[in-house]
């Protein structure tokens, strides 16, 4: 017999709760949960229990729970189909699993495949969120089993735990570095070279790279820097002409590049989009990111390529530096334009939903924590504007509207109505003849927004609008 440790915090105040949960095994040689290997992400504590591995984040708020449990198989294991399903059948003996995602199938970077989904446990009225998932190499399987509050809380901790998954049995080596392709002219952006990162200056190009090689661990992170051209027509429309030459005539992607800028302290600007899940139209070569940087100023801006394979902490403050120190020698004093009140006009909105609920010690129901929210703007050609805000939980009801005029000031959206003033962080304009159009804005009004160089399109940075149909 082996035992699944499910631990669940319950809601703020009220103590934690233990539920056991027993799986009958066939008698076989004993496999031990080191055959999982499974590193533990910076910062998280990992405790044995009953045959399982138990891992929870050093920083999970209180009232919040995050817990990631890994249960070796102790019998050979057959298709991973199978070892999945012995993952959903130990969630069923805590309560009904019902998933809702698909199944998905993949591989690690160590050559582990896995199977995962997502769904809600009930029990008794209670509920929590899950996400089931079987691994396998060979004869050797194992169930790892994500136990969480909300959808808020799961996404908080995606990153390490994908980082986990995706490293399963160790980092697979990156592709060596790309050829880079002679072009016309001499680099001459100046910049700081991050720490750990090696240049390499070639005919028409500079690169810049850092990189790594240990079990766990391996990146490489390259960053072509290109000749600085002369700003004709847009800074979106050259962006748009060098992600085509980049990104859309070498790999296969289906981004429709916006894209988002950035404005620094001194007065240059970055364009820069990506693309997670890009491939090579003649290697096959996956990079964990492939992007696209334009750094201008006044009249001048710069190319740059970043393919990125791997992802630490690290990357985003070395990019972040390399990016915020760039200068173009020559350039004018010029004001760049990032954002027209025409692009602007239209009729925008977004929204989610989150489905969790509240559980007390003794397993009884204590509450839906679901939330479900919408916004929506509509600006008008004549700069006057209406906002609602909905949101709903099970013991709220909230609802806004703003009407008053609008404004861009300084690449934020300006509403101004009787009660005061808000101003919206604008990231990010495009359109596509497929997809449509899109605004990218500051979550909250009055507060920056978060700007990633090393992955432009992650989790809580911003709210992506999309025109109404």
């Amino acid at each position: 017999m082996f035992n699944l440790i499910v631990a669940l915090c319950a809601m703020p105040g009220l103590m934690t709760r233990s539920m056991s949960v027993s799986l009958p095994i066939a008698t076989a040689r004993s496999i031990s949960a080191a055959e999982i290997p499974l590193k533990v992400p910076t910062g998280w504590k990992s405790t044995l229990n009953q045959g399982a591995t138990v891992m929870t984040p050093d920083d999970v708020p209180e009232g919040k729970v995050y817990t990631v449990v890994i249960t070796p198989l102790q019998v050979k294991a057959g298709k991973l189909d199978d070892v999945y399903d012995v993952g959903v059948k130990m969630i069923a003996e805590v309560g009904t699993y019902k998933a809702l995602t698909q199944l998905q199938t993949a591989k690690s970077e160590g050559e582990w495949d896995y199977k995962f989904s997502i769904g809600t446990v009930e029990k008794d009225k209670s509920g929590f969120l899950a996400q089931v998932m079987g691994v396998k190499k060979g004869d050797v399987g194992g169930i790892v089993i994500v136990l969480t509050d909300s959808i808020e809380t799961m996404q908080k901790y995606s990153d390490p735990f994908s980082n986990m998954i995706r490293t399963l049995g160790g980092s697979a080596k990156p592709p060596q570095a790309p050829e880079i392709a002679k072009s016309d002219g001499k680099v001459d952006l100046q910049y700081t070279v991050p720490a750990g990162w090696v240049e390499s200056k070639r005919e028409g190009a500079t690169v810049i790279e850092a990189s790594k090689d240990e079990f766990y661990t391996k990146y490489r992170w390259t960053m072509v820097v290109m000749p600085s051209q002369p700003l004709t027509g847009s800074l979106r429309e050259n962006f748009q002409e060098y992600w085509k030459a980049l990104i859309s005539d070498n790999y296969e992607s289906g981004v429709a590049p916006l894209p988002l800028v950035a404005e620094m302290s001194n007065g240059y600007v970055c364009a820069y989009d990506a693309d997670g899940s890009a491939k090579h139209k003649v290697s096959g070569a996956k990079p964990t990111i492939v992007s696209v940087y334009v750094v201008a100023h006044g009249d001048r801006f710069v190319p740059i390529l970043g393919i990125l394979y791997g992802y630490e902490k690290q990357l985003e403050n070395d990019m972040k530096r390399f990016i915020e120190t760039a200068r173009i020698p020559g350039s004018s004093n010029a004001k760049i334009s990032l954002f027209s009140s025409k692009e602007l006009v239209g009729d925008w909105t977004e929204g989610g939903t989150s489905i969790a609920s509240y559980v007390t010690a003794s397993g009884g129901y204590a509450g839906d924590a679901s939330i479900m929210t919408r916004s929506d703007f509509h600006l008008r050609a004549n700069n006057t504007f209406t906002r609602n805000f909905m949101g709903i939980s099970s013991t709220t009801r909230l609802k806004e509207s703003q009407t008053g005029k609008w404004s861009i000031q300084e690449n934020d959206l300006v509403l101004k109505d009787e009660k005061g003033t808000w101003r919206y962080s604008l990231m990010g304009y495009g359109s596509d003849p497929k997809a449509g159009r899109f605004l990218v804005m500051g979550t909250n009004p009055n507060t920056a927004a978060k700007v990633s160089f090393s992955n432009p399109r992650g989790p809580f940075q911003a709210s992506w609008f999309k025109e109404k149909s």
